[in-house]
């Protein structure tokens, strides 16, 4: 499960928001879609003189936000009121024709932990409104922060606009740390490839990441990168990165794993298996594999050790990207697998596996051997 994240107070108290359209003052991305209008409560700043952090968001570029930053940088705080989507950031500078500020854009899903969207200073040539990019990052807050400019340790800002693409899903993992200290995976292993693409086990994680498991850089997600064609393990041909619970335990009592994720890109196969119930024993001790096929979720199960698998439809057209929360919920002989509130329920013969040592995986297990030079690509947010 994602590991406890410090909470944050909010900017202001009120919470009803507006996305309004309107016209530029310059020329903006074309994924520009609406500027999201900030309530002054939801305004703050770690200091001002007489002109006031609201300032810098009342539509008008005769009145600014400014701070001494003599004894420190200070900053611009906006509390977005919930997760959205953010294309870029309009900014314009008090005498930004002839003053360079230094700054920094950051956001954060907490208002504690921040990851920073851009650093250097503005062009010092205009005055006008200007777009950073944000490169449609999900975010609850939006930060500025400067030690004032070429001319002096004023910071003085005529006004910051937050342009979004809609609202997104914000994790509250921190796009800074390894899964391994986003997530408690004190009880996995780590199925994953070296640098010859051959199969690498790591065991314990820890603060383990490679370019085949690794924390999004814009998310925060626990990420699953597959080349097609790369090495597999003994018993099978086919490549993976994939957890790999070290508990096992028998069929009987209730046993269940909880995920939050997207599969962001399949192989040329169409064919993901994303979540699995494995045994220790070969041939054939998989007791459930959780199927993602050209965005159709199914799940695969065999009645008895070594039968062939059935595959049983739950979930169809799953865009890539679109968010998938799974349940896989073993209780005695029967397995019920929910996704996105579907379930879908197939009982075993318990004697045929009362003897096989059992265990959860999840991942991005692909289903493609060749070198096509296609590859799989899933991204957690919740484990459980």
């Amino acid at each position: 499960m994602p590991k406890n994240q410090k909470g944050a107070g909010r900017a202001g108290g009120l919470s009803t928001f507006v996305l309004m359209a309107v016209i530029p003052l310059v020329s903006l991305p074309a994924f520009a879609q609406t500027k999201l209008a900030i309530p002054e409560a939801n305004i703050s700043a770690s200091a001002s003189d007489s002109n006031l952090p609201v300032h810098a968001n009342d539509g008008s570029l005769s009145t600014r936000w400014s701070a001494d930053a003599t004894t420190g940088t200070q900053w611009l705080q906006y509390n977005l009121g919930g997760c959205y989507r953010i294309a870029f950031a309009n900014l314009a500078w008090y005498n930004g024709d002839s003053r360079k500020y230094n700054l920094e854009l950051k956001t954060s899903d907490n208002g504690t932990t921040w990851s920073t969207v851009f650093s250097g200073t503005n062009s010092g040539t205009t005055a006008a409104l200007k777009p950073y990019t944000f490169g449609d990052r999900p975010a609850k807050y939006v930060r500025l922060e400067s030690t004032g400019s070429n001319v002096n340790r004023w910071v003085s800002l005529s006004e910051m606009e937050i342009w979004t693409q809609g609202t997104g899903t914000c994790s509250g993992l921190d796009r800074n740390r390894t899964p391994g200290e986003n997530f408690d995976l004190s009880d996995y292993q780590l199925q994953t490839l070296n640098s010859s693409l051959q199969v690498k086990f790591v065991d314990p994680i820890n603060t383990y990441t490679d370019k085949y498991f690794y924390t999004d850089p814009s998310t925060g997600a626990m990420t699953f990168y597959v080349p097609s064609g790369a090495g597999s393990t003994a018993n099978s041909k086919y490549p993976r990165s994939e957890l790999r619970a070290d508990t096992t335990w028998h069929m009987g009592g209730t046993h269940t794993l909880a995920v939050s994720m997207k599969v962001l890109q399949q192989p040329a196969t169409g064919q993901i298996i994303i979540g699995q119930i494995h045994g220790e024993q070969t041939g054939g001790s998989e007791l459930l594999k959780l199927r993602w096929t050209n965005g159709d979720i199914l799940m695969g199960v065999k009645k008895n050790f070594g039968d062939s698998e059935q595959r049983i439809l739950i979930k169809s057209g799953v865009a890539l990207g679109e968010n998938i929360d799974y349940v896989i919920k073993l209780v005695g002989p029967t397995v019920t697998v929910t996704v996105n509130g579907t379930s879908k329920s197939f009982t075993y013969d318990s004697a045929s596996w009362s003897d096989v040592d059992l265990y959860f995986k999840l991942g991005a297990y692909s289903q493609d051997a060749s070198s096509n030079g296609t590859y799989a690509k899933v991204a957690v947010t919740a484990l459980d």
